[in-house]
């Protein structure tokens, strides 16, 4: 069962709490009205469960389930980068959208630059990763770690 506790950590947690931090600290540094952030998260934090949840579904195949599972968990495991992608979409979306000019430039930068290494990293290295014929080769070995 390791692999759930790292995948559901990874999608059904660690994805939401890097989106609350990001809100947090775009409503503090842009001045965006917290409404437009929370309808931004909400759909982050949808795509981020749904395509986390059911892409854990590519394990179910190897302990003996159906083969239906193999293709539900291949299919949400591919659309895994969506919520990445649209943290990054989010993150310059309120700075262009901002109100004020915050003193510390280095938030905004950090909070932008998040958004695109955790999409780079995590959505197009996850990506990559979940492509069976690299899977074959990095699951469960030092290459992914």
């Amino acid at each position: 069962y390791w692999w759930f506790v790292v995948h559901l950590w990874v999608e059904g947690t660690w994805e939401l709490i890097m989106a609350s931090l990001l809100a947090f600290v775009l409503v503090k540094t842009t001045g965006v009205d917290r409404e437009v952030i929370d309808k931004w998260m909400y759909m982050i934090v949808a795509f981020a469960l749904i395509t986390g949840i059911l892409g854990t579904g590519h394990h179910f195949y190897f302990i003996g389930l159906p083969g239906y599972w193999h293709w539900v968990g291949s299919v949400f495991s591919a659309m895994e980068p969506i919520p990445f992608f649209m943290m990054t979409l989010f993150a310059f979306n309120m700075v262009q959208r901002r109100r004020r000019e915050h003193p510390n430039q280095a938030a905004v930068l950090w909070a932008v630059g998040t958004a695109v290494i955790g999409f780079l990293g995590a959505g197009v290295w996850g990506f990559i990763h979940t492509l069976s014929t690299v899977n074959y080769y990095t699951h469960g070995s030092q290459v992914t770690a």
